[in-house]
């Protein structure tokens, strides 16, 4: 048991450490960058962002150092190795397909990739199943991640159905700073520091051509980025993020399974590379294609008001009006114009009583009371025709240009 803490204990400090690594903090920047465009997106149909970027980083950096820690000890507890692992190649590459789509900052696709060139070119030479296994806990942590916050604060949208009629959804983008302890392995003799003493049966992975009862174990702090992109239209943000949370949990539990395998065939090292971009970007295609099968839940209805969101804070998300409620009546007057709710709270009343109806068709009645008088209800509504609609276009800075380049030729040659 003093082993287990000892060993506990240098995982968390080796965590804090990592946070002034140089490349925890080129994710930071990365963070921040795809959170301004998610409060671009806000504004533009709020007309405010429903919360600072400071509490959105501060946020994704909370939830990321939780996962970080958990990953970490499975890392630790299995004796997954990052030496010759080949993060130097891993990095650049993602950065550079994140300007291709934001999605693609993910392992998965790095990942993969690197590790098919190294298998089938010979270089560069990595581990690729300790690669693989690493990107499968990096994807165990994001299900977590996307479990217990990927949900949290979607962004609504509008857009145009097939049909001409305006639909309301959210998207739910979130991007985690993942500072984790890795493992490398040294067969030097002469170390100095602390030595802990593992028990006969670990490390569980034992590393490449490396004796483990002569070789020492270091961790080491390490870096990675974590993201999640996903559109809810038939489902609600927290039910979609559940879903996807499970689903991705499957992915990363046998990609693990299959890197561990590549220890002892090395078929399962290209079918771990193979799996691991194929298969997430599957996953992706398969949520993206069950929106467009199901109708989707904010739709306009021909009597009353859909609300899609509340502002935090609001009388509405106070008194309880939840996302999907149809208002009816505010103050006994009938509702079924945004300019409706203008007018009753125009004089600024005191007390607001308001009917509306749920999903499921149930009917409930609201109250609410401000001596000072309510100026603003404070909820974002489905309208019938709208000037605002979002363009669900993932294209990165890259493909956005090369396409307007193809756009820019093919006019010149009409």
């Amino acid at each position: 048991m003093n082993t287990l803490f000892q060993v506990a204990w240098i995982v968390i400090e080796t965590i804090a450490l990592s946070v002034f690594s140089p490349f925890f903090w080129i994710v930071i920047i990365l963070v921040i960058m795809q959170y301004r465009n998610k409060i671009a997106i806000e504004r533009e149909i709020m007309g405010i962002e429903q919360e600072p970027i400071k509490e959105l980083v501060l946020d994704s950096v909370f939830y990321g150092v939780i996962a970080a820690t958990i990953g970490s000890f499975i890392m630790v507890f299995l004796g997954i190795t990052i030496e010759n692992i080949g993060l130097q190649y891993v990095w650049p590459l993602a950065i550079l397909l994140m300007f291709i789509s934001p999605r693609y900052i993910c392992f998965s696709y790095s990942g993969g990739i690197v590790s098919l060139i190294s298998l089938i070119f010979g270089v560069p030479k990595i581990s690729v199943p300790a690669l693989m296994a690493i990107v499968g806990i990096l994807h165990l942590m994001e299900s977590l991640l996307i479990y217990i916050d990927g949900w949290r604060t979607p962004t609504p949208i509008f857009i145009r159905l097939k049909d001409g009629r305006i639909a309301g959804g959210f998207t739910m983008q979130k991007f985690w700073p993942i500072p984790f302890a890795a493992l490398t392995v040294v067969t030097a003799t002469n170390m100095t520091g602390e030595l802990i003493h593992m028990p006969d049966w670990w490390p569980v992975l034992k590393p490449e051509g490396i004796d483990p009862a002569t070789a020492v174990f270091l961790i080491i702090p390490a870096v990675a980025a974590l993201g999640y992109g996903d559109l809810a239209l038939a489902q609600l943000p927290e039910e979609k993020t559940k879903l996807s949370s499970k689903r991705l949990f499957l992915f990363s539990g046998t990609l693990i399974l299959f890197a561990v395998l590549g220890i002892y065939e090395k078929v399962f090292q290209y079918i771990a590379a193979l799996f691991a971009p194929i298969a997430h970007e599957l996953l992706i295609i398969i949520g993206q294609r069950e929106e467009r099968e199901k109708p989707p839940i904010f739709v306009a209805p021909d009597t009353g008001l859909m609300v899609l969101t509340t502002a935090k804070g609001s009388p509405a998300r106070q008194m309880g009006i939840r996302p999907g409620d149809v208002i009816l009546s505010v103050n006994g007057a009938p509702v079924n114009e945004p300019e409706d709710i203008i007018r009753v709270i125009e004089d600024r009343p005191t007390m607001l009583w308001i009917t509306v109806k749920d999903l499921k068709g149930h009917y409930t009645s609201y109250e609410y009371r401000d001596p000072e008088g309510v100026y603003s209800l404070g909820v974002l509504v489905v309208p019938k025709t709208v000037g605002i609609v979002y363009d669900i276009n993932e294209d990165g800075i890259i493909l956005k240009k090369l396409k307007s380049i193809f756009r820019n030729i093919f006019k010149k040659g009409e």
